[in-house]
């Protein structure tokens, strides 16, 4: 279980006033009753307190964060170091933009394996053709009715140096999108307008790199796991600034100075030497983890940078502490910042200069943060005393909006819609002031270079002097050579491979195993001349001449035993290669988005991650090879000779590699796992079929032959074969000009006999074929970008509409009060064997029909007093004692009575919001209970369950996953807790049920 400490939690039970009731109101008492706060202190001695502190995988505090003046002497040291000043302040201009993606209409709203099947494809696309006959259906629409769908529409913004923005809306509105298209990440095919940095536009200066002026972060936390974080930090910096070069002058290395700064601006230097983990290896807390992938993309100071959605997973603590970090950094290096977040709290809103406030792609304000609340307040609109300005600026542009709307006071009769709001801002003194701004020269260093530079010879040379304007430190694709980033990559892999014990245990265990116990199927029985398997008769045969008369039954059986126990043999090492390697492909899928935020941040060349990752696995695939094929070789009697042994494992290492970059390509080229498992499937059974040995080469079709040809498990085994017929085990064997191992090879098989020069030609096939398929996956690498395809409906959730009320259905439960003593846990440390107490004699007492919010600061062990409490850690120590309603907890009936919503929870990605809440309704709601009585009840329920939880609308969407696409963060969270909600459990666990 990872240990996501930061999160907040709350703890229900019983009705309003519990114990009395016999039928309680579940729902009412979530409504009812006062919420008490817990805050997780230690009762440890303070000696032991400081050193849980700063050893702890989870810190139980922060370090303080870096003063303004201290991070500008930073930033100065940085300059001095610098050969060029690239740390130059730009001013973005975003002029008009706008950005559309084409979204087929007449898909099937859910997929099934019938509509996703290539007969139903084939189906569909003969209708649309009849239709297109018709004339029913346009030419472009033969493989599906595509509308263009605007993620954004004419958006005007000037972005100052120094500044700090903050993106907000409600959601889908279009942040993402506009953060993505300020760090050029959008398709240039949905994009118009223009987006201009210090008056130069991509489009003007194709040889600018933005990734060298605009640092992305994402909002998923994707990290090597066992990496500490200073070890990534380190990988960052390398990549992103170059290898490390000391100045004499300065005494120190630009890396060093900006790794250190970053560390210490965000508060991590307390785990800099802890691993990042992830969702299942222990490591940082998930608020370090999210400071981590800020910090990533910050290293190198680059002049702007877009955060999105930092506050995702985080309590408000934390979203400020970040937030500060990012405001401080800005204001001492004079860089640009884009923050979006969904819903901050007071203080962190405060932080920054200006806020972008979208809704359904349009802009519809963006200017202080200290003028916004008037600017509503002119269009009729007043915010509430009991709501702060952000959650009033994420409700105005959604129907709650209409309950804060003053017809009176308005210049509109009605609550405004997403695009009356962008017209009014449109016509506003503050719009017209961008367009003034976005009309004048820019200020920035670029143009005052571009216009020095214009040669009054040549006024017409726009090119050149937009050329001649940019930094060479701009246009850089790279920051290393190949040669370097190769090196990097290699050490990378290797310390991840190299940490991940338990892993390479097992594989060698596998193999080892899988060697011993297959080569016993066939004991010997590739010896020769042997007795086990009766070869030797045939070695007799061969010595007497071949005499006609001596090939008896006995040797033409003994004969057949040595070819089947032979070509079995090779037959099963190759299929076991082929088999680990088709169920450890799905696996790399998972890595594809770690790789994909590197690549497009430019922290490496994609050939140099292909070819490092393929050089470090090689100690992996020798020693896989060596495991199976030591004991396998031998066992199984194949010749016992160092030379043909050794090619036997050249030739396995070689066919691995092969089969490698065969498998490497579906996992760049297929969207989900799922497609990958089958593909890889059926390549499985194509190449197995194909490989000469369960249909003899000399039994394959002619029309087949070039599949028997382009197989690498076919000519490994070819090479193999030639390896053991041609080695010294069988040499002197001859009658009549023919050997015994050309004839084994020949006969009845068909193999090619033409001696071990075939060895050669397997080799002279496999590195080719590595090749070849080498060079596919870097062109995948490079060109395909795998994103999950969001479900889009028309009918959006309203938060707040009027609907049609759901009958109320109360689901009796038992109240429990829930006590717990002196809880204590602890744990081995993730980089030593030192151990850790993450819990200190806890106590407290949660009663029923309260809500209890769990406090703490990032890592203070608040989702592991959740888990310990919940029984849900398998590992560690835990004492203490938990009691409900006085009993001592056990765990059959706890389970039954208690719910928990995880952080980031996994539903099922096949079906649809209301099958899922229906499936557990069903299944943890007792029927036997009077009160439930049938199925009919337990639907009204859930019924009533989706309708508190606003899922109403989207209950016939699929889930989908992260991976594929599906639903939103936000509308995933809700989903979780209705989930939970539809057994109607007697305590409920919520590990930040606010994120997203």
């Amino acid at each position: 279980m990872v240990e996501e400490d930061e999160a907040a939690g709350a703890v229900t039970g019983g009705g309003t006033d519990s114990l009395q009731k016999s039928r309680p109101d579940y729902f009412a008492s979530l409504r009812g009753g006062r919420a008490p706060s817990l805050r997780l202190e230690s009762s440890a001695d303070d000696d032991n307190e400081n050193s849980a502190k700063n050893t702890s995988d989870e810190p139980t505090d922060v370090a303080s964060s870096l003063t303004r003046t201290e991070l500008s002497r930073r930033f100065a040291s940085m300059r001095e170091i610098r050969s060029s000043d690239d740390l130059q302040q730009v001013e973005v201009r975003v002029n008009n933009y706008s950005y559309h993606v084409p979204i087929r209409v007449d898909a099937p709203s859910i997929k099934t394996v019938i509509n996703q099947s290539p007969c139903y494809v084939a189906t569909n696309f003969m209708q649309n053709v009849g239709e297109l006959i018709t004339g029913k259906r346009k030419v472009g629409d033969t493989l599906g009715h595509y509308e263009d769908k605007w993620i954004l529409k004419d958006i005007n913004l000037v972005l100052k140096p120094g500044k700090t923005y903050l993106v907000m809306g409600p959601p889908s509105c279009g942040k993402t999108s506009l953060l993505k298209a300020v760090a050029g990440m959008l398709k240039p095919s949905g994009e118009g307008g223009k987006i201009e940095y210090n008056g130069i536009s991509k489009k003007d200066e194709p040889d600018m790199v933005l990734q060298n002026i605009v640092s992305y972060v994402g909002q998923l936390d994707n990290h090597a796991a066992f990496l500490t974080v200073q070890e990534t930090f380190d990988f960052a910096a390398n990549c992103r600034i170059g290898t490390a070069t000391t100045s004499k002058d300065s005494g120190g290395n630009e890396n060093d100075l900006s790794e250190n700064l970053t560390i210490d601006g965000l508060d991590l230097a307390v785990c800099r030497d802890t691993y990042v983990g992830d969702a299942n290896n222990r490591g940082v807390s998930g608020g370090q983890r999210r400071r981590v992938t800020v910090g990533e993309m910050m290293v190198g100071q680059n002049p702007v940078a877009c955060a999105d959605e930092i506050s995702t997973g985080l309590d408000a603590a934390v979203t400020y502490d970040i937030s500060s970090s990012i405001v401080t950094f800005a204001k001492a290096a004079g860089t640009t910042r884009l923050v979006s977040l969904l819903q901050p709290g007071p203080e962190t809103f405060s932080l920054f200069d200006e806020v972008i406030l979208l809704a359904e792609g349009r802009l519809i304000y963006t200017g202080p943060i200290d003028e916004v609340v008037d600017y509503f307040a002119s269009l009729g609109y007043k915010q509430p005393n009991t709501m702060d300005v952000a959650d009033f600026l994420q409700s105005v542009a959604t129907p709650d909006g209409a309950t804060m709307f003053h017809a009176d006071e308005s210049p509109m009769d009605e609550h405004y819609s997403a695009s009356s709001f962008a017209e009014a801002f449109q016509k506003s003194t503050r719009h017209d002031t961008i367009l003034t701004e976005l009309s004048s020269p820019t200020g920035g260093r670029w143009s005052n270079k571009q216009l020095d530079s214009i040669d009054e010879e040549n006024p017409d040379g726009d090119d050149q002097n937009i050329s001649n304007a940019i930094p060479e430190e701009i246009k850089d694709q790279y920051k290393n050579s190949f040669f370097t980033s190769t090196k990097l990559i290699v050490k990378r892999n290797l310390t991840l491979l190299k940490r991940n014990r338990e892993f390479l245990i097992g594989k060698t265990i596998e193999n080892f195993g899988m060697g011993i116990g297959m080569a016993l199927i066939f004991l010997q029985s590739a010896a020769f001349p042997s007795g086990v398997n009766q070869s030797d008769k045939v070695a007799e045969w061969f010595s007497l001449g071949c005499p006609e008369d001596g090939f008896t039954d006995d040797v033409s059986l003994a004969y057949d035993k040595l070819l089947a126990g032979t070509y079995s043999s090779i037959f099963l090492g190759c299929f076991h290669i082929l088999l680990g390697t088709l169920t450890g492909t799905p696996d790399e899928v998972d890595q594809r988005s770690i790789y994909y935020k590197h690549a497009d941040a430019r922290f490496f060349q994609a050939g140099a991650f292909l070819l490092g990752g393929q050089i470090s696995q090689l100690p992996l695939l020798f020693m896989e090879i060596v495991a199976f094929g030591l004991p396998f070789y031998f066992i199984a009697g194949l010749a016992y000779e160092a030379k043909a042994f050794f090619i036997y494992l050249a030739i396995l290492i070689a066919y691995k590699f092969a089969l490698k970059m065969l498998y490497g390509v579906l996992v760049q080229t297929l969207p989900k796992k799922a497609n990958v498992q089958g593909v890889g499937t059926f390549l499985y059974l194509l190449l197995t079929l194909t490989s000469g040995f369960i249909v003899y080469p000399v039994a394959i079709p002619g029309y087949w032959k070039w599949l028997f040809y382009a197989n690498p498990m076919a000519w490994a085994m070819q090479g193999m074969a030639s390896n053991q017929f041609f080695s010294s085990k069988y040499s002197g064997y001859v009658c009549e000009r023919i050997s015994l191992g050309e004839l084994a090879l020949e006969i009845p098989r068909g193999w090619e006999s033409g001696g071990s020069v075939w060895i050669g030609y397997t080799f002279a096939f496999l590195v080719p074929y590595i090749i070849v398929f080498g060079l596919v996956t870097w062109l995948a690498l490079k060109h395909i970008r795998i994103e999950p395809d969001r479900q889009h409906v028309k009918k959006e959730v309203n938060i707040g509409a009027k609907k049609e009320k759901t009958e109320e259905i109360n689901v009796p439960f038992v109240p429990v009060d829930l006590s717990f003593d002196k809880l204590t846990y602890e744990v081995t440390a993730s980089t030593s064997k030192e151990q850790l107490r993450l819990l200190n004699e806890v106590s407290g007492v949660f009663k029923a029909g309260r809500m209890c919010a769990l406090m703490g600061s990032s890592g203070a062990g608040k989702t592991t007093l959740m888990d310990v409490i919940a029984m849900r850690k398998t590992s560690g120590s835990i004492t203490g004692k938990i009691e409900l309603n006085g009993h001592e907890q056990e765990r059959t009936s706890f389970l039954r009575s208690s719910g928990y919503v995880e952080q980031f929870d996994v539903q099922s990605p096949e079906l649809t919001v209301r099958e899922t809440v229906e499936f557990s309704g069903r299944l943890r709601l007792d029927s036997n209970d009077p009160a439930i009585g049938d199925d009919e009840t337990k639907m009204k329920f859930v019924d009533h369950v989706l309708e508190i939880m606003e899922l109403t609308d989207i209950a016939t969407l699929q889930v989908g996953s992260f991976e594929e696409g599906g639903l939103s963060f936000e509308q995933r969270k809700r989903l979780a807790i209705a989930c939970e909600l539809a057994g109607s459990p007697s305590v409920i666990f919520l590990d930040e049920p606010t994120s997203g």
